[in-house]
C-alpha cells in the first residue's frame, strides 16, 4: 500500500511544484491554500479539463497528506462560493441600510429624493442588480410586519434589524405613498405641500396598481407623467453617489402661497449668525477644486470593489463547474 501511495505522490510532483511556484510569485500561501487561491491558479494557468483536474488532485493530495482540508473538494468550493456571496451581501446591506437611515423623509424637496433613494439602497443591499431594480414593479413588493418581500422571479425577503432600528417596511411605505399619491393627484405643488408636513391621506385600502419602483425625479421635484422607469445606469449612478458620500444637493421649492395671500413656511429657519472672517481670494475656488478631485478619484471605488468580488465569484463558479463535470469521484 505504501509503495503505491508513494508513486501517486511522486506522480503529482510536477503539478504541485507548479502550484507552489505560482503561489510564491503571487505571495500567497500554498499550504494551506484557500479555494479562492486554487481558482485563481487554475484561471492564470489555462489547460484542458484533464490537466486541470490532475492539478486539483495534486493540490488536494498534498493538503490531505499535511493534515489540511482539500481546497479543491466540491464541498469546499461550494462553501467558499456561498461564503463570498454571503459576506458581500451582508457588508453591502449594512452599508446601504446605514445610508438609507440618514436620508430625509419630510420637509423639503430633498425628502422626496430621500424616500426614493432609501428604497433603491435597501434593494441594492438585498442583492438586486441595478438592472433588476430598474425593472422592478410595485406589485412585486409586499410587506409582512416590518419585513419586505420581493416576489416575482427574485423571491427575496428583507428583514428588519431591531438593534439598528432598521424597518424596511416603513422605508417602502414612505416611497409607495408618494407613488400612490402622485398617481391619483398628479400635482407637484400638492405633493410638496403634503410632503412638508407628512400629511398624506390614508391610501392603504386602495388597490395596488402596476408601475415602476425606480422613478426619475427632476431637480425641482417633478415626477414624470406618464410615469416612466429609471434606467439601470441611472439607478447605478444614484447608488454610487450615496456610497461614496457624494449625494447631490437639491434645490428647495419656493414657499407655498396661500389663496389668502399668506406664505406658508412649514419649517421656519432662524437667521444665521454673522461671523466676520478674512478669507483668501482663492479660498472657495481651491475648496471646490479639492472636492472635485476627491469626487473624481473616489467615484470608481465602489465599482472596483464590486468588480473584484464579481471576479472571485466567477473564478469559484468556473472551478465548481470543472469539478462537477468530472467523473473523478474521490480523485479530487
Amino acid at each position: 500500500m505504501a509503495p503505491r501511495r508513494g508513486r501517486a505522490v511522486s506522480g503529482y510532483s510536477y503539478q504541485w511544484s507548479l502550484f507552489a511556484d505560482w503561489c510564491g510569485a503571487a505571495d500567497v500561501e500554498a499550504l494551506p491554500a484557500s479555494p479562492v487561491t486554487l481558482a485563481e491558479f487554475l484561471d492564470e494557468n489555462p489547460a484542458g479539463n484533464a490537466v486541470q483536474l490532475r492539478r486539483v488532485s495534486a493540490i488536494n493530495r498534498a493538503h490531505l497528506d499535511a493534515g489540511h482540508p482539500a481546497p479543491g473538494r466540491v464541498t469546499s468550493i461550494r462553501m467558499a462560493l456561498d461564503s463570498a456571496r454571503s459576506e458581500r451581501t451582508m457588508r453591502r446591506a449594512s452599508q446601504c441600510q446605514g445610508i438609507a437611515a440618514e436620508l430625509p423623509t419630510t420637509g423639503s424637496t430633498a425628502a422626496l429624493f430621500g424616500r426614493r433613494d432609501a428604497v433603491l439602497l435597501i434593494l441594492t443591499g438585498a442583492g438586486l442588480s441595478h438592472k433588476a431594480i430598474a425593472g422592478l414593479d410595485r406589485v412585486d413588493i409586499t410587506t409582512d410586519g416590518d419585513s419586505v418581500w420581493i416576489g416575482g422571479r427574485h423571491r427575496v425577503r428583507i428583514a428588519p434589524n431591531d438593534a439598528a432600528g432598521f424597518e424596511p417596511a416603513t422605508i417602502w411605505h414612505r416611497w409607495n405613498t408618494v407613488l400612490q399619491f402622485s398617481e391619483r393627484y398628479p400635482s407637484t405643488p400638492l405633493l410638496a405641500e403634503h410632503l412638508q408636513r407628512n400629511t398624506f391621506p390614508d391610501m392603504t385600502a386602495l388597490p395596488d396598481r402596476r408601475g415602476p419602483v425606480a422613478v426619475p425625479i427632476d431637480r425641482w421635484g417633478h415626477l414624470p407623467l406618464p410615469v416612466t422607469a429609471m434606467t439601470a445606469a441611472e439607478v447605478g449612478a444614484v447608488i454610487a453617489r450615496h456610497r461614496i458620500g457624494a449625494s447631490p444637493l437639491h434645490t428647495p421649492r419656493r414657499p407655498i402661497i396661500r389663496p389668502s395671500g399668506g406664505v406658508d413656511h412649514s419649517e421656519p429657519t432662524a437667521a444665521p449668525e454673522l461671523v466676520s472672517a478674512e478669507l483668501d481670494s482663492g479660498y472657495y475656488r481651491l475648496g471646490v477644486e479639492a472636492r472635485r478631485r476627491a469626487h473624481t478619484a473616489l467615484a470608481d471605488v465602489p465599482d472596483m470593489v464590486d468588480d473584484v468580488e464579481d471576479r472571485i465569484e466567477q473564478l469559484l463558479e468556473r472551478t465548481l463547474q470543472l469539478l462537477d463535470s468530472s467523473d473523478s469521484g474521490g480523485s479530487t
